[in-house]
């Protein structure tokens, strides 16, 4: 481990009431039972720092809650010396600061920036003034629950019904304060609206029919090996029948793996998304076996999962395999710990990334999940994310996101909206890794032909076969990216990023294989009410390329000998070195549209599968305005890593 910085030089904690003077505190400020206490905002008391987006934009007021209705919440804890957190985190990050690399052990992080004793007393003694029950505490947030009453005594402002398209929410009508002995210990409350972030893969899965048609189709071991004669030619020429599902052979020969002997010996990568496969461990022994690859050794494989978690959705189960399969794939001796979040509400997804910081599960943790648009999630869930994020910073662990498959549409906040013109969160946080993706054709003797941004478009054939309708065809799906509106520029994206996009947060940074036509080969189990199946198909995403990231920093790392956490200022540096392939709509020297044919599947409402097949134009979308071009882009950030890049930290 890395030297300590000074503690001295850390930034010193502010003072703490004591619990019977806090509790005093309490009620001067009029803190007592809800049945004598009024939810009005009073003098001693402060704003929550981070409570916006509690109420839709739109949403009716009808009224308040019945005083009686039960209601949970989690109060957030500040911890230490936030400030001194957030300056520490930049500090181990950046290249050439003093401090760069000089990482914490999480017993050093809580003895630095863990809440004090004190201020959980003080948090709970004010919880409690107000007739709330503690349920739960822990370095993270302090549990409560009560009555709406009681809620409103707390927060100082009283609780609502909202309706919103078509749905009745509760929130509070105003915005919520806390008793000023208690501000500096608050970070943020969840659990006042019931407006909450879903998380959901970042890309869709196919369900088990299209996955086993997908699996059928015809294909070419590698771009370009099978020409579809038997369809219509398009910009001139005979396109090629898609790859097959590129295998891990050909990806780490493609992005320059194999030359440099790194396996990801002595790293380890959390991969976390929702629940958990019950034949993962079975799943991914039986693919590497299938194709060659380096089996996975005792213990190489670990799962870090809740108890009780409900039945695993099939949507997920695709997701996971996915995951741990390419980070494998480019990282072969890398230790993969599986940690499940134990639902898909943006809590249980802070509660695993904290598990993993509270106890340094792997040094590089990678995230194929979204939560919607950057402009709609409640601050509270930022804040909550982001001191998982410093965390992980100042302990030398970095976190690495995808940036979703809509282009500029990220879908909205809730899940149920439409897509709106935004960026993905937690991809666009200024403290995580948002990887975007490209279209990559992989030749015949493993070497990458070309790149484009991965902005798709799908041709249909025309109604008599005969030719592709309205070339080069509708927007099918691509790396999400764009300016936040939320976060501001981040230093290192000054001097790379085109000040066209503006002063703030530019998604993504890195770029790896992300379009599903030119995706991965992966297998997984599924569960028919007729029996189990193992099933091989090709497929992609963002959320393939994420993973695929993590195992390229899985070597980085392995050749460094140290943790490189985040990772971002020094991406940047070695980008502006030459370390990254620039990736564009049109590669360097070609001129005609790039294309190939796809088999597209779906299966209706009533489980009727349908096959079809469409020609599919790379790096032309019109999806609203993003484009791969020259130097640092909102489809490729600053490229896809080249060889030169595994080798670049010391």
């Amino acid at each position: 481990m890395a030297r300590i910085r000074n503690l001295a030089r850390i930034r010193p904690v502010r003072r703490i009431l004591p619990a019977a003077a806090a509790a005093t505190a309490l009620t001067a400020l009029g803190l007592a039972p809800p049945a004598l206490a009024s939810p009005v905002q009073a003098a001693g008391r402060a704003p929550v720092p981070a409570e916006t987006g509690l109420v839709p934009a739109g949403a009716a007021d009808d009224g308040p809650v019945p005083a009686a209705r039960a209601v949970a919440i989690r109060v957030y804890l500040s911890g230490r010396d936030p400030a001194g957190l957030r300056a520490l985190a930049q500090e181990v990050s950046t290249p050439g600061d003093p401090q760069y690399r000089h990482v914490l052990t999480p017993a050093q992080y809580t003895a630095a920036f863990g809440p004090t004793p004190q201020q959980t007393t003080a948090v709970r003694s004010w919880l409690r003034a107000c007739n709330l029950s503690v349920t739960g505490v822990n370095a993270h947030y302090i549990g409560a629950s009560g009555t709406a009453a009681a809620v409103a005594c707390a927060v100082g402002v009283p609780m609502h019904v909202f309706s919103w398209h078509g749905r009745t929410l509760r929130a509070p009508a105003g915005r919520p304060t806390v008793p000023a002995a208690v501000a500096g210990d608050v970070l943020s409350i969840s659990g006042l609206s019931t407006l909450v972030p879903t998380a959901r893969p970042a890309t869709t899965p196919p369900g088990p029919a299209a996955a086993a048609a997908a699996s059928s189709a015809t294909c070419s071991s590698f771009f370009g090996a099978n020409p579809a004669a038997t369809l219509p030619p398009a910009y001139g020429t005979t396109q090629p029948w898609q790859p097959c599902g590129y295998l891990p052979s050909q990806l780490r020969s493609a992005y320059g793996v194999t030359a440099t002997g790194l396996t990801g010996q002595g790293v380890r990568v959390a991969v976390v998304d929702a629940f958990a496969s019950a034949t993962m461990a079975s799943d991914v022994q039986m693919y590497a076996s299938l194709h060659g690859e380096q089996s996975w050794a005792p213990g190489q494989l670990t799962q870090d999962v809740p108890a009780g978690l409900p039945a695993q959705p099939s949507s997920w189960d695709i997701e996971e395999l996915m995951d741990v399969e390419a980070v494998h794939a480019i990282a072969p001796s890398a230790d993969v710990v599986y940690v499940a979040a134990a639902g898909t509400d943006d809590s249980d997804f802070v509660d695993a990334l904290s598990r993993i910081v509270d106890h340094h599960l792997a040094d590089i943790v990678t995230d194929s999940w979204v939560l919607g648009a950057d402009s709609g999630i409640p601050s509270a869930t930022v804040a909550a994310f982001e001191h998982d994020f410093l965390q992980g910073a100042v302990e030398g662990i970095g976190f690495i996101f995808a940036s979703g498959d809509t282009g500029s549409q990220a879908a909205s906040a809730d899940g149920s909206g439409p897509a709106e013109t935004a960026v993905n969160y937690p991809a666009a946080d200024p403290l995580v890794t948002a990887v975007g993706g490209t279209t990559l054709a992989i030749g015949a003797s493993g070497q990458a032909e070309w790149q484009t941004g991965w902005e798709t478009d799908f041709a249909p054939l025309s109604a008599d076969g005969s030719s592709w309708t309205g070339l080069p065809g509708a927007f099918a799906d691509g790396s999400g990216g764009g300016p936040s509106s939320v976060f501001p520029r981040p230093p290192w994206q000054r001097r790379l990023v085109p000040a066209a996009f503006g002063n703030h947060r530019v998604v993504p940074d890195v770029a790896m294989v992300a379009d599903q036509v030119t995706g991965m080969l992966v297998g997984l189990t599924f569960a028919l009410p007729t029996g189990s199946v193992y099933v091989q198909f090709a497929t992609g995403g963002t959320s393939l390329a994420a993973p695929l990231f993590a195992g390229m920093q899985a070597l980085a790392q392995q050749h460094a000998g140290h943790a490189l956490g985040f990772a971002n200022p020094a991406i940047y540096l070695a980008a502006a070195t030459g370390k990254f392939s620039d990736v564009t709509d049109t590669p360097p020297g070609l001129t005609v549209p790039l294309a190939a044919v796809h088999t597209v599947s779906s299966v209706s409402a009533t489980g009727m599968l349908s096959t079809s097949e469409v020609l599919a134009t790379f790096g032309r979308a019109q999806d609203t305005g993003l484009s791969a071009t020259t130097g640092y882009d909102d489809v490729t950030g600053v490229g896809s890593p080249a060889a030169g890049y595994l080798t670049y930290f010391r």
